[in-house]
């Protein structure tokens, strides 16, 4: 038969029981509080041996747009249809002449055959003269008036006003031959809400250049098809080099949001989830989770709500308060372990 414990002993062991509960209790408690917090505590000596920087934010405004893409268009076929029209143009004039020829020679002959100075037969021969001068005439200024019709079809108002011009190029036509013209698509049929955009080869928005509205544009041979309208826009820059596609950000109708900017440099990745550590004393720093951010330069971004002004943000060192975060976790793990 085993022997029972005495009342006393019974009553001690339970007691240390409840006590190394409550104990480890209190442990998780304080483990599950510090990571609701987020918070890093660092000795002031320490943090300014770190390296760690910090950077007050100031309310930013921001004008809405959009992200697309531009591509460079080409001008070859449109500088032939001038070469097209300006032969056009000649063949017209001389026609002209030749008209206005057939028509003296034809009034002449009929004054003289009605002085009977003259043979009928010479007037009918003068008469047919003047009927294929005048078709010649008619199919020369037809040929101008397809040019001008099908150029204006094709690459709109503005653009085949400036190429389909007499004489010399002009300095609108010159602005055209020397800067990039693009072809933009206007995403749900909305009509430009400003006439200057921005472009950049590689999504650089703190590099882009600007670019004007030149017209309407009709969907170009061999391109590929977009949803929405097209137009054409008109670099306010020389190119510094040939890229055929382009980044473009279209300005949107609408008042300007209110928000923070901060340095990419701010951001620590954790889980794949963004997160930024605020300042809230000399020596104590919270992480904050980003949700929504947006990329407006190639070093900065956006950040709308989870944000305010006057939060001070840790712009340099963020990666050693987050390593620092973890590292203060790690005893109290080990001791759970323990017990």
């Amino acid at each position: 038969m085993p022997k029972l414990l005495p009342l006393h002993s019974i009553l001690s062991l339970l007691i240390s029981l409840c006590y190394s509960i409550s104990y480890a209790a209190d442990d998780d408690n304080k483990y599950s509080s510090l990571q609701a917090e987020s918070t890093v505590y660092i000795d002031t000596a320490i943090l300014a041996r770190t390296g760690i920087k910090t950077l007050k934010l100031v309310n930013t405004q921001l004008n809405p747009e959009i992200e697309t893409f531009a591509v460079r268009v080409n001008l070859a076929s449109l500088i032939n249809t001038r070469k097209e029209y300006l032969n056009a143009l000649a063949q017209q004039e001389t026609a002209s002449i030749k008209l206005q020829q057939s028509q003296r020679n034809f009034q002449r002959i009929k004054n003289l055959q009605r002085d009977q100075a003259i043979s009928t037969r010479k007037l009918r021969d003068q008469q047919t003269q003047l009927k294929i001068d005048q078709t010649l005439f008619n199919t020369a200024q037809l040929q101008v008036s397809t040019i001008q019709l099908y150029t204006q079809e094709k690459w709109g108002k503005v653009l085949s006003h400036r190429f389909l011009s007499d004489g010399e190029p002009s300095v609108d036509m010159m602005n055209i031959l020397t800067r990039p013209l693009y072809l933009i698509y206007h995403p749900d049929q909305t009509a430009p809400s400003s006439k200057t955009i921005f472009l950049q080869a590689f999504g650089r928005r703190d590099k882009a250049q600007s670019a004007s509205l030149i017209d309407h544009a009709a969907i170009l041979d061999n391109h590929p098809q977009q949803t929405g309208t097209p137009y054409f826009y008109l670099s306010d820059q020389a190119a510094e080099g040939y890229h055929q596609r382009l980044v473009a950000w279209l300005p949107l109708k609408g008042n300007k949001v209110s928000g923070v900017v901060i340095p990419a440099s701010a951001l620590v990745w954790h889980l794949g989830q963004a997160f930024v550590y605020l300042q809230v004393d000399n020596d104590q720093f919270k992480r904050t989770e980003i949700t929504q951010k947006k990329l407006i330069y190639t070093n900065s971004y956006f950040i709308q709500h989870e944000l305010q002004p006057d939060d001070i943000v840790v712009s340099v060192g963020a990666q050693l308060l987050l390593s620092e975060e973890f590292r203060a976790q790690i005893p109290a793990e080990n001791d759970d372990d323990d017990d």
